[in-house]
């Protein structure tokens, strides 16, 4: 997200809620778009934007974890879009096909 703890608080807040409404925004495209839609390639690009190093992770488990996250992304309201930056641990850090 290009955020670095040496700018100026009221510049980071900016950058990172502009950043999560961006993704939210990407994530009701890709709802209505759908999943299916996209390359093997897309889908692991849209998957390290949302936070998740698919370098190990076959295409299928990127897609059914795109589907996790855009169901959640797209249950929120525009006040509850914090949550978003808690999914980037919830879901790819504990998630089990990164382990290795």
């Amino acid at each position: 997200m290009l955020l670095t703890s040496y700018l100026p608080p009221p510049l980071l807040r900016h950058r990172l809620k502009t950043r999560t409404t961006v993704i939210h925004q990407l994530d009701k495209a890709l709802a209505k778009l759908g999943i299916g839609q996209l390359t093997a390639q897309e889908v692991k690009s849209a998957c390290y934007l949302r936070g998740l190093n698919s370098t190990h992770i076959g295409e299928d488990r990127c897609r059914t974890w795109l589907g996790e996250w855009l169901q959640i992304s797209c249950s929120l309201k525009e006040t509850e879009l914090s949550l978003l930056l808690h999914n980037v641990v919830l879901l790819s850090t504990n998630y089990l096909g990164t382990r290795r």
